[in-house]
């Protein structure tokens, strides 16, 4: 069963009240949630945690970040060797656990072995939902070649290349996700837009074929799991959820008739406003940079 926690003498947030609460005791054993009172707990227990002047409260999931994405320009991942990657990745991690995130769903980069390593106590990390590597088609947001590469370094070179894979036409596409799920992604992750961190594509630029995406729809499907898309265009939306896509990451540039769609296919919008916030900022530091003196 584990050992036994009862947390006492702080304040609860329960999201379904305005207020946090008081005199609210919590029972755990084990990994689960025994009791949750408002009366004294009397039951022999091991270890009391002592909340005063403290908030308990449930853990955070985060639906969208990029573990080992640890630049805002992307390129610069071409510089960065995997043992360094992995190395910020675990740090990052941290940093959201401590924040408390006790889920979060990795979009694009984190492979089964950061997983694992936050499952097997090497290291300290919330629980992980991977993506493996996005697929993108050529050309589009996953493709981070500059226009004089013909072709991608191996994966075990550069965080660039291990960010996004490449798939043209449906048996490449059915082979990447067969083999992002052979090497334990939790969903799929493609790219059916243009994006702000990719030099090359048009943000409203639609991408992927619908039959591709159909493709990675029913493959993951048989597999018992879903697909989730980048898109902006209110277009490369339509076309995503139509085809069967489940969520649809950003979505900046929705329109009211898409949304719902959305809402009649069941499908998900997961926003990432807070990651314009932190590109702007990161643009204003450089510009700042550059007017310092000396």
């Amino acid at each position: 069963m584990g050992t036994s926690y009862l947390f006492h003498g702080g304040r609860v947030l329960d999201p379904r009240h305005d207020a946090l609460l008081e005199g609210i005791e919590v029972l755990i054993e084990g990994e689960r949630i025994k009791e949750v009172a408002d009366h004294p707990n009397t039951t022999a227990v091991p270890t009391r945690v002592d909340l005063r002047g403290r908030t308990l409260m449930p853990g955070l999931i985060d639906a969208h970040v990029h573990l080992l994405l640890a630049e805002v320009n992307l390129h610069l991942l071409e510089g960065v060797p995997l043992t360094l990657l992995a190395a910020k990745g675990a740090t990052s991690a941290k940093a959201m656990l401590m924040r408390g995130f006790t889920t979060v769903r990795d979009t694009g980069g984190a492979d089964f072995g950061m997983k694992q390593a936050f499952d097997i106590g090497l290291f300290d990390g919330p629980r992980l939902f991977i993506s493996g590597m996005p697929i993108s088609q050529t050309g589009g947001h996953g493709d981070f070649r500059r226009p004089t590469q013909t072709a991608f370094e191996c994966a075990c070179c550069s965080g660039v290349a291990f960010a996004a894979r490449i798939a043209d036409g449906v048996p490449d596409m059915l082979r990447a996700v067969r083999d992002e799920l052979r090497k334990g992604a939790d969903q799929i992750k493609l790219m059916v837009s243009g994006g702000v961190a990719s030099q090359a594509d048009p943000l409203e630029g639609l991408q992927f074929r619908v039959d591709e995406i159909e493709a990675a729809v029913e493959e993951a499907t048989r597999w018992g799991t879903y697909v989730c898309a980048h898109a902006y265009a209110a277009e490369a939306i339509r076309r995503a959820v139509s085809a069967g896509v489940r969520t649809i990451e950003h979505g900046n540039l929705i329109d009211e008739p898409t949304a719902q769609l959305m809402a009649e296919r069941q499908a998900y919008l997961v926003p990432t406003l807070v990651t314009y916030d932190g590109a702007q900022t990161a643009r204003a530091g450089i510009r700042t940079l550059r007017v310092q003196p000396g």
